[in-house]
């Protein structure tokens, strides 16, 4: 890859990482809230924005070393610590201002609220996605298997904010979530064909 292809990836990345940032932030500010409100709001959407991030890096490893300098594991670690710290936030402050640990309870009966609480399970489906990323050595390659979890949180994530995410009524922020959803869905049957 040549410096110029670099720059533009570098630019391209930097540019949809700024729309979504602005998009998010305008978003939260048209309907500000007092207390946890915000919170729990802005930690889904950065959340959310950080987890499609994290998924993309992983199929980008040898092109993630050459856009920005640094070995994957350098960006990518970070990045999923930012990740965990934001989507644990969202249910956290949630339980904190409804008074109520039950938000860490999946819900799967009936199905419409499995559906609307599905943000519940994926929770953790990523702690068992990360924590075989962190036993990697140990497990050899089945921990690949169980981290291809991301994915199916991703979907659950997605889904949840769709269906009650207040944020996503405005019409920006619902096409920037399916177009995130749309790429992470591209990226898992990519990987899937080459067998990676």
């Amino acid at each position: 890859m040549n410096t110029d292809t670099l720059r533009r990836f570098r630019l391209v990345i930097y540019a949809a990482l700024l729309i979504q940032v602005v998009a998010i932030v305008y978003t939260l500010s048209q309907r500000p809230e007092p207390g946890l409100g915000m919170l729990i709001r802005g930690a889904a959407l950065f959340g959310y924005t950080a987890l499609f991030w994290l998924i993309l890096s992983s199929e980008y490893v040898r092109e993630m070393r050459k856009i920005f300098g640094r070995p994957f594991l350098k960006v990518h670690h970070p990045l999923g610590v930012i990740a965990w710290v934001l989507i644990v936030a969202h249910p956290m402050t949630f339980a904190l201002q409804s008074r109520d640990p039950a938000v860490f309870v999946p819900i799967f009966s009936p199905f419409r609220s499995f559906l609307q609480w599905a943000s519940r399970p994926a929770l953790y489906l990523f702690a068992l996605a990360s924590v075989s990323a962190l036993l990697r050595r140990r497990m050899k390659g089945t921990w690949r298997f169980i981290h291809w979890l991301n994915y199916l949180a991703f979907l659950l994530v997605f889904i949840h904010a769709w269906l009650i995410g207040t944020d996503l009524l405005s019409g920006l922020l619902r096409v920037i979530w399916a177009t995130m959803a749309g790429i992470v869905l591209i990226v898992f049957v990519h990987k899937r064909l080459r067998g990676k």
